[in-house]
């Protein structure tokens, strides 16, 4: 053998070889234990993801509460909000039940989600610009 090869085909010692590690690795059959800290993990997500949309639906619901009812423009201002807050909401629910499903049964990953936080903030930023620009107008013409 020179560096790790022998003189037989580099085709057949590489079969040689996968058959071999194929047949080491044997399946599991201890139950496989998940900690309560992953239970409660995934609680203190979903808590948090309520915390904030709790404060953008409460105040969102602030806003309509102090607008004149006349003055459509101010209630406008309030009601922009509220659908990003329902869509946290809705997200949140989603999430927490996805991932307890996936604790529940064993499944392996991906517990992440990288889509559904981007879209959410970017909804949050339109909404904001949305109210900005609903400001503007409302001062511009008074």
């Amino acid at each position: 053998k020179l560096f790790g090869m022998s003189n037989g085909s580099a085709g057949d010692n590489g079969k040689k070889e996968k058959e071999a590690a194929t047949k080491a690795i044997k399946p599991r059959k201890a139950p496989i234990k998940v900690e309560p800290k992953v239970f409660f993990a995934n609680e203190r997500t979903f808590l948090a993801w309520m915390h904030i949309s709790i404060i953008l639906a409460g105040a969102s619901i602030a806003i309509l509460a102090f607008s004149e009812y006349e003055n459509m423009g101010k209630q406008i201002y309030g009601l922009v909000m509220l659908p990003v807050a329902i869509a946290f909401i809705v997200y949140a629910m989603y999430q927490y039940t996805r991932r307890a499903y996936m604790i529940r049964n064993k499944l392996p990953g991906p517990y992440e989600d990288t889509v559904g936080p981007t879209v959410l903030g970017i909804m949050l930023m339109i909404s904001i610009t949305a109210q900005f620009a609903i400001k503007l107008m409302s001062m511009r013409n008074a």
